[in-house]
């Protein structure tokens, strides 16, 4: 193998890891908009009448969840994760507290994040 195939391969990796960081970091963030949301925006919504909260926090954990799964399918079509654990992140949002289980698993599956 040359130099420059070497070379190639150690970018193609970091480029890797790149997409995971990225999306172990906005399944991260998505989760603890989500918790907010769930369970600090909506009862102050509803126990309190003061709709503020939900209006600020449901577009970011939108915005958060769209980057995620855009993120994951990226990092899943260029194969930087596996299938499965792609779905569980995309089935992790969904789910208050979800997204810590599947960053788990994530973290668990590549060590270098």
């Amino acid at each position: 193998m040359s130099a420059r195939t070497l070379d190639t391969d150690k970018g193609h990796d970091r480029s890797m890891s790149g997409h995971r960081k990225w999306v172990y970091w906005l399944a991260f963030a998505d989760g603890l908009a989500l918790l907010a949301l769930v369970f600090v925006a909506v009862p102050v919504k509803y126990l309190l009448d003061l709709p503020l909260g939900v209006k600020i926090l449901g577009p970011v954990h939108g915005t958060l969840f769209l980057s995620l799964a855009l993120a994951t399918f990226t990092a899943l079509a260029r194969r930087a994760i596996r299938p499965g654990l792609a779905a569980l992140l995309l089935i992790g949002a969904l789910l208050p507290l979800g997204a810590f289980f599947a960053d788990r698993a994530l973290k668990r599956a590549y060590p270098s994040l």
